[in-house]
């Protein structure tokens, strides 16, 4: 549970999707409402040629909710889940502009900006595909240390190891990770059976 700014508790994002995944569409409400103050903001720092950022928020959700119902999406995590969904919506959509004659002066303003926006995007998803491969506890301390920025010497007593222990561990898994990517970008096509965690 976390505690709002008026004091009260709320439940946490894993107790929500548990509850949207059972059908509870408020639990739905109680997501938008908390999460998409952050998706609209990091769609609004995305290139988004002549997308509207309010219909790319409304397409996110959309996306997420099907998943969770069809017994996809994420299970925790939900805020990185719904980053990744907005870098998809915003490369499909402006892959579908892409296909649109545009006059001379569109292309020469759009083209250098949208090959940089394919780039880190292609990038992101090698790097979320390699992650995603990892064994759930590498996964785990390299989401403590690396974006939420702990040391993993504070760590260790969560983990139920010693602060050397949780410092090879956190050394395996970047390591891992490394491993992981290379392997990501020499097979780009490759998928993962099963579900898609990008939405």
């Amino acid at each position: 549970m976390r505690e709002d700014v008026a004091g009260g508790l709320q439940p946490d994002d894993q107790v929500l999707l548990v509850r949207l995944r059972a059908g509870d569409d408020l639990a739905y409400g109680d997501l938008y409402r908390r999460h998409a103050p952050a998706v609209r903001r990091f769609a609004l720092s995305m290139p988004r040629p002549g997308i509207d950022v309010d219909d790319v928020v409304a397409e996110v959700f959309l996306r997420t909710l099907r998943a969770v119902r069809g017994g996809c999406g994420p299970r925790d995590a939900i805020r990185t889940y719904l980053f990744t969904v907005v870098r998809r919506v915003l490369g499909e959509w402006a892959a579908a502009r892409r296909d649109e004659p545009m006059n001379a002066d569109e292309l020469g303003e759009h083209a250098p900006r949208q090959r940089d926006h394919q780039f880190v995007q292609a990038e992101g998803e090698l790097l979320a595909r390699a992650f995603n491969r990892l064994p759930a506890r590498w996964r785990e301390v390299l989401w403590r240390t690396e974006v939420e920025g702990h040391r993993p010497a504070s760590l260790a007593d969560q983990l139920g190891l010693t602060p050397n222990a949780t410092a090879v561990l956190a050394h395996r898994a970047r390591r891992g990770l490394r491993e992981a990517y290379e392997e990501a970008a020499e097979v780009p096509g490759r998928r993962a059976a099963g579900c898609s965690r990008r939405g």
